[in-house]
């Protein structure tokens, strides 16, 4: 009997297996994908002139814009003006209710009138007392010379010894008395000449007269008009509510209209008041021929820009405010020339340098171009490709170097 060994066994078992489970396909090498095309648009290089012409999009603003708040608190009671509805200058927009207000009048007119009697009584009183002081001092003044009169002949009597110390005493005493009353009798009358209390009176009317004043003005402020001719564009309050701090009416001029636009530091050295500029309306399809009539000789620290103004005709009202307009302002210092120009879309940025994808049969080649002046839609290119070079337009996005492109309508 012939033994055979396990490790044989399994071995031959191996390699049996491996055999089986091989395949002929094993052995074939894989075939290589080929790069699908990116569909692109094109254009040809042309020879032509670039519109050097600066332009900017903004919208449209009233010339006036006037937001009426009243000047009291209190009820709305009448309110007769619409949205839209157009007002002249002076016409009732709203009325608040005057019933406080003429009660303050009513109010202010009596204190008036108290105040003008204080002050005629307080003349009238100033006038007596004013006699009664010259009088006062008159008296005084002819009891000091009698008194000065009597000291000198008591002296004299008593120098000769024909009276007593005690008597020369007395006479002395009613000098002295006597310059009292004299002095006293002159502030008296200074007091009276100065009329203190008839001053305190005539401060008393004068401050009512400008509390009457003050009263009347707030009863005439109830009534609120039209202070620009305009359309009315905004109406907050109501019949019945409260009017306060905020706006009850927006009125606007929209004849002229105004187009407010920022200019950089280096388009504003080319505009000045009077500059023609061009304004397209985008909703309507209008070009307006304008005029630059405002021109701020401050930048606007906040947005880094000049500030200007260009006013637009709009008798018949047909434009509105708000709608966009496209405002292109002509560069007088250009001259137009002959020379590449492309479409701005072609041109693109990487890492600061400017390209554009050149076709070569159906290869897109990456191609870095210099550009000189430019509009909103072409710009001139100086060097990087000649006339009848084709370029993309669209799709250049989805493209490397050396990208298959199949060309589209």
């Amino acid at each position: 009997m012939i033994k055979v060994n396990k490790p044989v066994i399994l071995a031959l078992l191996a390699i049996s297996l491996v055999a089986g489970c091989s395949s002929p396909q094993a052995a074939e090498t894989p075939t290589e994908k080929t790069e699908s095309a990116t569909p692109v648009q094109v254009e040809q290089v042309a020879t032509g002139t670039v519109n050097s012409e600066s332009g900017l999009t903004a919208k449209l603003a009233p010339s006036e814009e006037v937001q009426i708040t009243p000047k009291v608190n209190g009820k709305i009671t009448s309110l007769p003006v619409k949205l839209g509805q157009h007002v002249n200058k002076g016409q009732l927009l709203f009325k608040i209710d005057e019933q406080d207000l003429s009660n303050s009048v009513q109010q202010a007119e009596a204190a008036y009138r108290v105040a003008q009697a204080n002050l005629k009584q307080t003349n009238s009183s100033s006038d007596q007392g004013l006699v009664q002081a010259r009088n006062g001092l008159k008296q005084a003044e002819q009891a000091l010379a009698d008194a000065k009169l009597n000291q000198q002949r008591m002296h004299q009597l008593f120098t000769q010894g024909a009276i007593s110390s005690q008597q020369m005493e007395q006479a002395n005493t009613q000098l002295t008395n006597a310059q009292t009353s004299f002095a006293n009798a002159q502030q008296s009358l200074q007091a009276a000449q100065q009329k203190t209390g008839t001053q305190v009176s005539e401060a008393s009317v004068n401050q009512s007269a400008v509390s009457l004043q003050n009263a009347r003005e707030s009863l005439a402020n109830a009534t609120v008009t039209a202070p620009i001719s305009g359309f009315v564009s905004s109406v907050t309050g109501a019949v019945g509510q409260m009017a306060g701090q905020q706006p009850v009416v927006v009125i606007v001029n929209t004849n002229p209209l105004l187009v407010k636009a920022n200019l950089s530091e280096a388009d504003i050295t080319k505009v000045k008041v009077g500059t023609a500029v061009k304004v397209n309306v985008q909703s309507t399809g209008n070009t307006i021929d304008a005029k630059v009539t405002a021109v701020s000789p401050v930048m606007d620290s906040s947005l880094k820009a000049y500030p200007i103004e260009i006013t637009i005709p709009n008798a018949d009202n047909a434009l509105k405010s708000d709608m966009v307009v496209n405002v292109t302002f002509p560069n007088v210092s250009s001259e137009q020339k002959d020379s590449l120009v492309i479409s701005r879309k072609a041109v693109f940025e990487r890492e600061g340098k400017q390209y554009v994808f050149k076709l070569e049969g159906d290869v897109a080649k990456q191609v870095e171009v210099a550009t000189g002046a430019g509009s909103s839609d072409t710009i001139e290119i100086t060097s990087g490709l000649a006339a009848g070079d084709q370029i993309v337009v669209k799709g250049q996005t989805l493209l490397h170097d050396g990208s298959k492109v199949s060309i589209q309508k």
